[in-house]
Parts: C-alpha cells; sequence; structure tokens
C-alpha cells in the first residue's frame, strides 16, 4: 500500500492522470482493498438476518419491520438500510441526516416500497420467499418482507463500498497534503490536517475542510478542501459555498475557476505540470513563508516524505497542535 499512494502522489504532483496507477498498477492492493470490503459486507449481511430474525421472533404485527427495524434502532446507519435509503439521499431531501429525520424519511420510503410489492403481488412475475434458519429455529419471510430484506441488503453494499473507497481516497488525500507542505517547508506547527476525529470534537466547524494553514502572523487561517474527482460542476459549487480559501482539485473548468476567484477562492487543478509553483505562489502571497518547490525527482521526494508519514502519529500530534495554535 505504502509504494501505491507514493506513485499515486507522485503522478498527482507531476500533474500527470493519477487514476492508471489506481486501476493498473496498484491491481494487488486493490484487491486486498476489495477484499476488505467484501468481508465487511459478508459480516453486515449476517448482522442483518440476525435482526430480521430476531425482530421477527418477537413480533408479528403487520407493522414488524417497520417498528422493530427502523424505529427502535440505535444507529441511523441500519434505519437507513432497513428503509432503502442512503444518507446522500436523506441530505438532499433534507438537508441533514440526524436519526430522527432518518427514521421519519426511512418509515416513509418504506410504505412506498411497501405499496409498490402489493401493486405487484397479484402480477405474473416470479415469486420470492425466504427462510432465515438460525441456532435451531427458523423463521419465514414472505414475498414482500423477503424483498424489503433483498432491498436493506443492497442498500448496505453500497454503503459499505463508498465507505470504504472514501477511506481510501481520505488516505490519499491527507498523505498528499502533507507531501505538499513538507516540500513548501512549511513549519509542522503552522499547519493542520483534519481528521474526523477533530470535526466530531467540535475542533473544526466544516467537515469538509481537509487542512488548515495559519498565516505567520497568525491572523488567518486558510482553509484548505481537496477533491480527487473532477467534472462535477457542484463539487466545486459546494466548496465555494463553504467559503474554503484555496480548493485543490483534479480538473474543473475555466468558468469554475473564475466564478471561484469572484468568491474569493483560489482554486488550482492538480491535473496542471505547474500545480506545485501554483500552490506555492497562493501561500506566499497569503503570508506564509514557504520554499519554492523542487520539480526534479518528484518521485523520490514523494518516497522520502512518505517514510515521515504516520497517519495515527500525525492525529495525536495535530490534536496537541489545534491546543498550542489556538491557546
Amino acid at each position: 500500500m505504502e509504494q501505491s499512494l507514493n506513485k499515486i502522489i507522485t503522478a498527482i504532483l507531476s500533474g500527470d492522470d493519477y487514476r492508471p496507477f489506481v486501476f493498473a498498477s496498484l491491481t494487488n492492493d486493490f484487491v486486498l482493498w476489495l477484499e476488505t470490503i467484501n468481508r465487511r459486507f459478508i459480516d453486515n449481511v449476517h448482522a442483518i438476518l440476525v435482526k430480521v430474525f430476531e425482530a421477527r421472533t418477537r413480533n408479528a404485527s403487520p407493522d414488524w419491520w417497520k417498528n422493530e427495524l427502523v424505529t427502535l434502532l440505535r444507529t441511523k446507519d441500519e434505519a437507513l438500510w432497513f428503509s432503502g435509503l442512503n444518507k446522500k439521499t436523506v441530505r438532499s431531501m433534507s438537508g441533514g441526516d440526524r436519526k430522527e429525520v432518518c427514521v421519519q424519511l426511512g418509515k416513509q420510503n418504506l410504505e412506498d416500497v411497501q405499496r409498490l410489492i402489493e401493486e405487484l403481488s397479484t402480477a405474473d412475475v416470479p415469486h420470492l420467499e425466504i427462510i432465515i434458519h438460525y441456532r435451531g429455529q427458523q423463521v419465514r419471510l414472505s414475498e414482500g418482507e423477503a424483498v424489503l430484506l433483498m432491498n436493506a441488503i443492497a442498500t448496505m453494499k453500497l454503503a459499505v463500498q463508498g465507505g470504504a473507497w472514501s477511506e481510501m481516497g481520505k488516505k490519499v488525500e491527507k498523505r498528499l497534503l502533507f507531501t505538499i507542505f513538507e516540500m513548501l517547508r512549511i513549519p509542522p506547527n503552522q499547519y493542520v490536517l483534519v481528521f474526523s476525529d477533530m470535526v466530531k470534537g467540535g475542533l473544526v466547524g466544516n467537515r469538509e475542510i481537509d487542512a488548515i494553514v495559519f498565516t505567520d502572523d497568525r491572523r488567518r487561517k486558510l482553509q484548505i478542501e481537496l477533491k480527487l474527482l473532477g467534472g462535477n460542476p457542484e463539487i466545486s459549487d459546494e466548496a465555494f459555498a463553504r467559503g474554503v480559501d484555496l480548493f485543490l482539485v483534479d480538473k474543473t473548468s475555466a468558468m469554475m475557476i473564475e466564478e471561484g476567484k469572484k468568491q474569493g477562492v483560489t482554486t488550482i487543478e492538480l491535473r496542471d505540470k505547474d500545480t506545485l509553483i501554483k500552490i506555492y505562489e497562493f501561500f506566499q502571497k497569503a503570508g506564509v513563508t514557504v520554499q519554492k518547490p523542487t520539480l526534479t525527482n518528484i518521485a523520490l521526494q514523494v518516497t522520502d516524505i512518505g517514510q515521515r508519514y504516520d497517519e495515527e502519529r500525525e492525529g495525536v500530534a495535530i490534536l496537541q497542535k489545534v491546543k498550542e495554535i489556538l491557546a
């Protein structure tokens, strides 16, 4: 994995397309990653079957699925799985994904799905029943209940895949930003990589921010957002709306770059041979002492810096830096 991450970061900082490395050179690493996804999927399938079995065993009412598997669940993720919804859909519909919102929209979606199942129950289509065997007992699910179970497993599968690939993206993003800051010789006590624990702890309000760099006089904290996906105007629009100072994106349009300028956001494409120089110029102009990066032997620099990066250690060190900086 170490070598694979270095290849991706080298390609990005050289202004090359990094995706061929992801889908070709990194086959072995991503096979292992897919094995992780599949293991999570299988573990969650078993967990879902146990919850369905136990819920059906203790509740035989017509609304047992909704009452036991959506309303009473402890986590919003499970409430979404059993109602066939994902977080992105919920956020788009309601602007948030609090558990109460997930449960409410989940019950509405569940009712819609059940209505469709009833409409198709008399149609000339294949019918399905499922029997779950567990601890010497069994429960039989009707056709409608079997469809709900399949829908829950499918929803969970998408969530697991999305979460796993997001984890991989975050690993690349944090390591990439660390590499950039080191190549620019930004003092360690002057930047913070934003990890999820910091957001959960309320130290950083914007959960999309990936790093913060403080100016030399500490009067400004420059918020940086990084997206290794391009071609979607919404990605840029959302970053501009959040009021970031520097938006690093794989690729976007000239129109979006100009729109960012109007809103005070500097946008730099990572598919640019001068990416590092442009980032250097941004920080220099913003009041951060930086050293002009050397664009030769980028692969060697990335490897050397990568040997000094430890995500777990960096996370602990960052919390200490935040306390010092904000004191």
